[in-house]
């Protein structure tokens, strides 16, 4: 297919005029932006939507993903390999740019990212370390989204969008699961909600015909901003979106773009495990793993998992613990449908760290420091560092807090 430079956008969530539509396709080059006559007649329906999209099985591209962090950018571009049921992919990084002071990509140019159902492995050349974590994988039980989207913008009506803080995508770094890593973003939530969908006409990426669906939370409160799709119009996928969003105190924007798309190619069983001959024996190995609650992880761990008292509203929403670099256990608890949520963690190094506000936990002399946000509450005790941090008031997690001190 043509490589023509299709880096000027998904828009997520308004439709651009057509003077501004006129002057990228121009400046571009590459592709036609038709108006749609009649949203009905040009879309399939619902059904004929999820049959063309359950047509698809596998897919072989290279994938440039472009994402701004507060206004810090990295571009990735990789080779990416995914089965869509059981739900598996292969990235392999073929090249990294970033601005200063932009955070460094999960892997770096040459690694590898693996995922497979509820495991992701991923290789980083930089650090020389082997990442392997249990995830939440897709059982393929729920409707597509994407067909769903279809019927949305056909009848007018609002549909349910699911988190898009775009999946366990392998690069960059997201915020799928911050946790309370000193390298990590405070945690905030990502809100979801409704959203409308605008049919937007038809356009070519990379030579394929798509359907362009402009997206719109129906909220302000929801953590998407805007987003576009541009949905193949053989197989419902996008090859193209454009998203912006916040999440943990950031704005975020991407915009990603599939190339030289092979649609239902062959792909070997074994292409979604990380053989041994691509990483080398000097590399450091990280294991991670998801609990089902904090008395699972309790019982599979010697490491000190605490038991705090959330306020009445919050639910226990996950519990992970690292083995190394550094070692940490982390409980988060969120209250639903709401810009709310608390993290307690352990980590196995101490912090000599003196900035912030001194504030008494226990028999602990702590300190509170707001970022992002974001406020934390962290302290040393018996060769750990205690970190309390969420999206609420300073007395809250002074309480949480409390509670840790009371049971660690």
């Amino acid at each position: 297919m043509g490589g023509c430079d299709d880096s000027r956008t998904r828009i997520r969530s308004r439709l651009l005029p057509i003077l501004v539509v006129t002057a990228l396709i121009a400046a571009s080059g590459c592709s036609a932006y038709v108006a749609p006559s009649n949203a009905s007649a040009d879309l399939p329906t619902r059904t004929e939507a999820a049959d063309r999209f359950a047509s698809l099985q596998t897919l072989d591209a290279t994938v440039t993903t472009v994402q701004t962090r507060n206004n810090e950018t990295v571009t990735t571009v990789v080779r990416k390999r995914h089965r869509l049921d059981p739900w598996a992919y292969r990235d392999r990084v073929l090249s990294v740019n970033q601005t200063e002071g932009a955070r460094a990509p999960l892997v770096a140019e040459g690694g590898v990212v693996v995922v497979n159902a509820s495991t992701l492995a991923f290789y980083d050349p930089a650090s020389n370390r082997l990442h392997r974590a249990t995830i939440r994988g897709s059982d393929g039980s729920e409707e597509p989204p994407y067909p769903r989207l279809v019927g949305a913008a056909r009848s007018g009506r609002s549909v349910a969008r699911p988190t898009v803080t775009p999946g366990v995508s392998s690069l960059p770094r997201v915020p799928v699961d911050a946790g309370t890593d000193s390298e990590e973003n405070g945690s905030t939530s990502y809100r979801e909600g409704n959203v409308t969908v605008a049919y937007a006409g038809t356009e070519r990426v990379d030579g394929r015909q798509t359907y362009r669906l402009e997206v719109t939370p129906t909220s302000t409160a929801m953590s998407l901003r805007s987003q576009t799709l541009w949905l193949d119009a053989e197989y419902l996928y996008p090859i193209k979106r454009h998203t912006e969003f916040t999440a943990h105190g950031d704005r975020y924007e991407y915009t990603i773009t599939y190339r030289n798309v092979t649609f239902n190619p062959t792909l070997e069983p074994d292409i979604f495990r990380l053989g041994p001959d691509e990483v080398p024996e000097s590399a450091r190995r990280v294991q991670s793993e998801s609990y089902e609650s904090a008395a699972a992880m309790a019982e599979a761990i010697t490491f000190p998992v605490p038991e705090p008292t959330v306020p009445e509203g919050f639910e226990f929403e996950s519990a992970s613990y690292r083995s190394t670099d550094p070692e940490f256990a982390t409980l988060r608890y969120e209250r639903p449908n709401a810009e709310a949520d608390i993290t307690v963690s352990v980590f196995g190094t101490v912090s000599n760290d003196t900035s912030g506000t001194p504030v008494q936990i226990g028999p602990h002399e702590a300190r509170r420091v707001r970022s992002n946000g974001t406020t934390a509450i962290e302290w040393v005790a018996d060769g750990y560092t205690y970190r309390v941090s969420g999206g609420v008031d300073a007395d809250t997690l002074v309480r949480v807090a409390r509670s840790v001190a009371e049971t660690a």
